[in-house]
């Protein structure tokens, strides 16, 4: 189902919408994921293929030797700058009038 060097989303788990590249497909389906920052190229996360959703696209795993060039090539596919960040939402105090935050 998956292969190596495919850019995947995760879709379950605090990481959920997170785009990951599969360095590691086992035997019984699990794949090592990695997305140069909170997970690293050599400590890639196993994640159950159910919680994996394909995108289209894909990266030669050659390309990307180092932590820092496969966060930019992801940046890349999301259609952020390199080292682009969210901005942080700024919400309004609780109080009177002032609905619950999402």
């Amino acid at each position: 189902m998956f292969y190596k060097g495919q850019v995947v989303s995760s879709a379950a788990g605090h990481d959920k919408d997170s785009l990951y590249l599969v360095v590691q497909v086992e035997g019984d389906g699990w794949c090592r994921v990695a997305d140069g920052k909170r997970r690293k190229l050599a400590a890639p996360k196993r994640k159950n293929p159910k919680h994996l959703r394909p995108t289209r696209q894909s990266i030669d795993p050659g390309r990307v030797p180092t932590d820092r060039a496969l966060r930019r090539a992801l940046a890349g596919l999301r259609g952020e700058e390199p080292g682009e960040q969210e901005e942080p939402v700024a919400y309004p105090q609780a109080g009177p009038g002032v609905p619950d935050r999402p």
